[in-house]
């Protein structure tokens, strides 16, 4: 079971959930939703993440997300106002990732940015390329406005999940 709970598994995970969902979106929902929650809630149960370092992310990733949606930067195959329901999984799958594999980032912020700046217009693009999502606003545009906004929202999620093991560490 301990080997479910490292950091090199969450990173393998993380990225399998994100093919499943970004290549899959509808077509493999069924079966890409239920794998992440149920590991979700196993890092829960084991007390290996706290629920705050779930929701927090989950609700800025898809505010933001859907922000662009209804703003018109980000097109779906499914018209919708806000961002489709296998981006919402996928912001579970990060959230995990966030705080397991990919925390060593978090502890510098200008290297936070700097990732947030880099990383999130590079996979918001190979999304695109995928067919997963259209920049409706053109290319470039949108891999500006991804870059400043993640510049400062991935700084944002790690201080707010820093606090959240500083806050479980402290009551054990």
């Amino acid at each position: 079971m301990q080997w479910i709970l490292s950091k090199p598994f969450n990173l393998i995970a993380f990225n399998l959930m994100w093919l499943g969902c970004v290549v899959g979106r509808e077509q493999w929902f069924a079966l890409v939703a239920p794998i992440v929650i149920a590991y979700a809630a196993l890092l829960l149960s084991q007390k290996d993440i706290k629920a705050s370092q779930i929701l927090v992310p989950i609700g800025i990733g898809i505010c933001i997300d859907s922000t662009l949606t209804l703003l018109g930067v980000f097109q779906f195959e499914q018209e919708s106002l806000i961002a489709p329901l296998w981006l919402m999984i996928l912001w579970i799958a990060f959230s995990t990732a966030l705080v397991k594999s990919l925390a060593i980032f978090g502890r510098n912020k200008f290297i936070a940015a700097g990732l947030g700046a880099i990383a999130f217009p590079l996979n918001y693009s190979v999304g695109e390329r995928l067919g997963a999502v259209t920049f409706a606003e053109g290319y470039l545009t949108a891999v500006i406005a991804l870059s400043v906004i993640w510049a400062m929202c991935l700084p944002l999620l790690y201080y707010i999940a820093e606090g959240s093991l500083e806050r479980q560490h402290a009551t054990t």
